[in-house]
C-alpha cells in the first residue's frame, strides 16, 4: 500500500491517522455531529486500516440495529421484544 494513499475511513494529520466516518442521514438525530473522528493512534497504515475496519464494521451493525428499529418491518409486531425486568424479592441485591 501506498503511503500517499490512506487506508478506508481514515486521514493523515501530523503522520498520525484519524479514523472518520460520515453519519447517514436518517440516523444523524442521534448524534450531535454529522461525521465521527478519532485518532486511531498510530502512524502505521496496516495498523490504522485493521482498527478502522473494525470501528466501520462495528458502526455499521449498531446502525442497521437502529434502522431496524426504526423502519415499518413487514412482521414486525410478530418479533419477539427482549423487556429488562426487575426482580422484588427478599434478599434481592439492591433492596
Amino acid at each position: 500500500m501506498s503511503e500517499t494513499i490512506s487506508p478506508t475511513f481514515t486521514f493523515v494529520k501530523d503522520g498520525v491517522l484519524y479514523f472518520s466516518r460520515r453519519i447517514p442521514s436518517e440516523l444523524k438525530r442521534h448524534y450531535t455531529s454529522p461525521r465521527i473522528a478519532y485518532s486511531l493512534r498510530t502512524r502505521s497504515p496496516k495498523v490504522a486500516e485493521a482498527r478502522a475496519r473494525r470501528a466501520a464494521d462495528q458502526l455499521d451493525e449498531y446502525w442497521y440495529h437502529q434502522r431496524s428499529q426504526e423502519k415499518d418491518l413487514p412482521g414486525k409486531h410478530m418479533l419477539r421484544l427482549q423487556r429488562l425486568t426487575v426482580v422484588n424479592r427478599p434478599g434481592f441485591a439492591g433492596e
